[in-house]
């Protein structure tokens, strides 16, 4: 593996998915990007592959239908069976680079994590509850981000890019960015809070549904109330 993946580098490795030999390599790298150097990454990446049977033939499987069908039928298929410890967030991840590695006529499934889902809060009102493989709340998303991507002529994955580097670039993240550069400067204290809640959401993925979903609109709270602490 290169010192740095990025997108390009995780969708090359995601072409041959669609095959067991194929998907554990692409799952894999999915993982490392998604996570970067957060220290608990690769032990949540190996719990989801080691604590569900045939994890790997599930995972080619669910290629195989976005290859075939597109990402929201590989979606649809997720939900009907989810693989225990692989959430919506780092699960749009995989299919993401599925869906972009492989050519068949199908849009690339945009990723819908944390992220994007705070900044749809925040700038469009948009609550999605992503605790559990909800396809209508993904189908929605989709909408939206195609018709968005049809007024400004780009792709609905590149609008997601657009988001999560505006969330990014707003809130300051050291947990979920793309770019893993090192200051010197301490970041200000509204971003350090940020980056906190968006860790907490993050571990929220292994939580009760239930008390993620409640835990959650607590959060959204916290967030408005550092936005509004800062601002002033």
């Amino acid at each position: 593996m290169p010192d740095r993946i990025d997108r390009a580098e995780a969708t090359q490795h995601a072409a041959r998915a669609a095959t067991p030999e194929g998907a554990e390599p692409a799952f894999l790298v999915a993982m490392i990007w998604g996570y970067g150097p957060v220290g608990y990454g690769a032990w949540r990446t190996a719990r989801v592959l080691a604590e569900n049977p045939h994890a790997i033939d599930r995972l080619a499987e669910v290629a195989r239908v976005a290859r075939d069908d597109g990402g929201l039928a590989a979606f649809r298929v997720m939900a009907d069976e989810p693989l225990r410890y692989l959430g919506v967030a780092f699960g749009t991840k995989y299919l993401r680079f599925v869906t972009a590695a492989q050519s068949s006529g199908h849009a690339v499934a945009p990723i819908l994590d944390a992220v994007v889902r705070r900044w749809l809060l925040a700038h469009h009102g948009l609550r999605l509850n992503i605790d559990e493989w909800r396809p209508e709340a993904y189908e929605r998303y989709v909408e939206l981000l195609t018709s968005w991507s049809a007024e400004l002529g780009l792709t609905a994955d590149t609008v997601e890019q657009l988001i999560f580097r505006s969330a990014i670039s707003q809130e300051g993240s050291a947990f979920w960015g793309e770019e893993w550069a090192k200051s010197a400067e301490p970041p200000p204290p509204a971003r350090r809070a940020q980056a906190a809640l968006l860790e907490i959401e993050g571990l929220l993925d292994t939580a009760d549904p239930r008390v993620a979903l409640e835990a959650r609109g607590h959060l959204d709270e916290l967030a408005r109330i550092v936005q509004r602490g800062w601002a002033t």
